[in-house]
């Protein structure tokens, strides 16, 4: 699957809510420095309780099933190099302050951070975020989307175009051989 195919289909399930910079940061080929030789990968936008903190709420929108979830696909390290090179000054700033904004969710549940909490809560409070997101979506506002459709899309894309939710995730059906001459009647019928 090329990445014009795959952001047509994600594009397709998110309702067209896609920002400009992520549809740029995925034509133009944010890739991890995650297992290419020797050098680890290093958030450069989040910090390291903010990059686990994004890591564990992907894992909680694509969960590993029998196939890996967005952590092992290294979505977050997807969304760290989105955030780093890809969104402008005022979508970080959106973008971080969605996390402090969980992170407040979670204080009022008495725990220090949203990863401390059972995973029943966090699921609670996520849904409470997605109702919240689709009643923003109905009311027809025109402003920034709130934060959980931005976490949302984001880890569907570096999910969908990673190698791993490319190849196990989605069904591989690559094109079948060329045949420049094919009699007509094999076919029926010309194709546009």
């Amino acid at each position: 699957m090329d990445r014009r195919t795959a952001l047509h289909r994600i594009g397709i399930l998110m309702g067209g809510t896609l920002s400009a910079s992520t549809i740029a940061g995925v034509l133009g080929g944010c890739t991890s420095g995650s297992g290419t030789g020797d050098i680890p990968f290093k958030a450069r936008t989040l910090t390291q309780g903010r990059d686990e903190l994004v890591a564990t709420l992907s894992e909680l929108i694509i969960p590993e099933t029998d196939t890996p979830g967005a952590r092992a696909a290294l979505v977050h390290e997807f969304i760290d190099n989105m955030l780093t090179d890809w969104y402008d000054e005022p979508e970080v700033e959106e973008f971080l302050a969605g996390l402090t904004d969980v992170e407040r969710r979670a204080q009022e549940r008495g725990a220090q951070s949203f990863t401390d909490l059972d995973m029943d809560i966090q699921v609670e409070i996520l849904t409470q975020m997605e109702a919240e997101a689709e009643a923003w979506s109905e009311n027809g506002e025109t402003e920034t989307p709130p934060f959980f459709r931005t976490i949302k899309s984001l880890t569907l894309f570096g999910y969908y175009t990673s190698e791993v939710g490319a190849t196990q995730e989605l069904r591989v059906n690559p094109m079948g051989i060329y045949r420049a001459d094919i009699p007509f009647d094999e076919i029926g019928r010309a194709w546009a």
